[in-house]
């Protein structure tokens, strides 16, 4: 018999079946976990002598991110090579949620595989190790994100300056208002660049090439309307590309905090560093709080999109449009999202 093994060539095109950001989370949650093994046990995950070691190794990570103090100092750091930052996220005296224990999961499932491991995540140590920790959050858990309605978009614009000095005032005026009218989800809104803008009289038309239910790349058109009044995205984006410059490449970049004629974070290629997930939340918590929301720390990356999807439900928008703009594939995420908002107004105990 003659046993053949794939090249390195279809190695790479088969990482290349996930789009951009996927890779990116993929190779970052490894990397760590890669961190963790050499820490732990002094070897690299892919060392073990077999499945079941690599198994047990994998949940004893699950493990650690959800318990162990010192996995918190991981949230907001990255250990891709050249997107090395400290953690200074205010926000990270919480544990790993289990939802994002369950995307590391995939991650690692997904390398292990590449690696020619028959790497099964319904492994029982692995399934029963994540079926706890999602006990445990439900147990915990006291709701759902906070949803940010239009009504509150409107207070924090209000709120943020209009010192023309300040770069941060346009970018986050502008992040805020695509956020809540494109319904993406954070992941789509950070990795939107110029070459994906039509300009239109009435809006802008924007191309969104990949999703977390689109992995294949089909893409989908969403549309951004011009409203003509202070909370308009439109107006907003167009200001922030005039003030940056911005006429290539992604739009959304982290500003430095100091008064030097450099106002972009540059990378080692001098390239401008685009927002991550961590930085966006902060940026969305403290507009959030300054405008005097209530809950702030119940805010997360998901808050736009669960808010601009409430408020179309609010305001009688047929389902199907909603998921045309968000890119959901079933009606029962759209529900799941609404629930909690709309429970209130649907309670039968009001109408007896």
């Amino acid at each position: 018999m003659v046993k053949i093994t794939i090249n390195d060539n279809v190695t790479k095109l088969k990482e290349k079946s996930k789009s951009k950001n996927t890779q990116d989370k993929y190779e970052g949650d490894w990397l760590k976990f890669i961190d963790y093994c050499k820490s732990k046990y002094k070897c690299n995950p892919l060392d073990v002598d077999d499945l079941d070691s690599a198994y047990a190794l994998t949940a004893n990570y699950m493990d650690w991110l959800h318990e162990d103090p010192e996995a918190r100092l991981l949230k907001g750091s990255s250990n891709i090579p050249g997107r090395e930052k400290l953690n200074n996220n205010p926000y990270s005296s919480t544990a790993y949620k289990a939802s994002t224990i369950q995307r590391i999961l995939a991650s690692i499932t997904y390398k292990y595989r590449l690696n020619n491991f028959q790497f099964d995540r319904k492994n029982p140590n692995i399934a029963e190790t994540i079926s706890a920790i999602v006990r445990n959050e439900k147990n915990l858990k006291s709701g759902q994100a906070k949803e940010i309605l239009k009504a509150d978009i409107e207070k924090i614009i209000n709120s943020i300056s209009d010192d023309s000095d300040d770069y941060s005032t346009f970018r986050d005026k502008a992040l805020i208002l695509i956020g809540f009218y494109s319904f993406c989800r954070r992941s789509e809104l950070l990795g939107m660049r110029y070459e994906h803008l039509h300009f239109e009289d009435d809006g802008i038309q924007v191309l969104i090439p990949f999703s977390k239910t689109d992995q294949t790349g089909e893409g989908r058109m969403i549309f951004l309307p011009a409203t003509n009044d202070n909370f308009c995205p439109v107006k907003a984006l167009k200001n922030w590309l005039e003030v940056a410059r911005i006429d290539n490449g992604p739009l959304f970049y982290k500003i430095n905090k100091s008064n030097t004629i450099e106002k972009y974070t540059m990378n080692q290629m001098n390239q401008k560093v685009s927002l991550n997930d961590t930085s966006f939340v902060l940026i969305l918590k403290k507009r959030a709080s300054a405008a005097g929301l209530d809950d702030c720390d119940k805010i997360s990356g998901h808050s736009l999109r669960i808010g601009s999807i409430t408020q179309a439900r609010m305001n009688g928008v047929p389902t199907h449009e909603i998921m045309a703009q968000s890119g959901h594939k079933t009606v029962q995420m759209i529900d799941r999202y609404t629930k909690l908002s709309n429970i209130r107004e649907a309670s039968a105990a009001k109408k007896i």
